[in-house]
């Protein structure tokens, strides 16, 4: 028993620290779409980039919105809308002169209030957060893609 305790408590297992992965510097991001939501991505994925590695990438990332009605009331009013947000991103290792290609997309909903202005709000409120879900999930795809996971 002492034996098989040994065996199944040292399997070797460790938890992965998402810091050492962050082993790229992003030399440039060229981006198309979107304006705002290119903003966003393009701040959250510079201030991830480690400046002092060697590894440079080149990313080219292409957004789009698309905002679709729902919901519709009996008096045919709506009530409520559905954003997706679209990015393809291109990775390119210099160094290593490999490329590589992917598609995210986020959706969500929002309600539509009898103000037009709390209406917006809830628009502004749920891009922002897709934006930040869409960035944090572009992050996790370039540590997968280059560290080989």
């Amino acid at each position: 028993t002492i034996l098989l305790f040994l065996l199944i408590t040292s399997c070797g297992f460790k938890i992965v620290d998402q810091t050492k992965l962050n082993n790229f510097t992003i030399q440039n991001i060229i981006v198309t779409g979107e304006k705002k939501i290119n903003y966003k991505l393009k701040n959250k994925l510079l201030s991830k980039s480690n400046k002092k590695d060697n590894r440079s990438i080149i990313i080219e990332l292409t957004t789009s919105k698309v905002k679709s009605v729902n919901e519709k009331n009996i008096k045919n009013e709506i009530t409520k809308y559905d954003i997706t947000i679209n990015a393809n991103i291109v990775l390119k290792e210099i160094n290593k002169k490999k490329d590589y290609n992917f598609l995210i997309t986020k959706k969500g909903s929002f309600i539509a209030e009898k103000q037009n202005s709390n209406t917006r709000n809830n628009e502004k409120n749920l891009i922002s957060i897709l934006t930040k879900d869409l960035a944090n999930e572009i992050l996790a795809e370039i540590r997968l893609k280059l560290n080989d996971i």
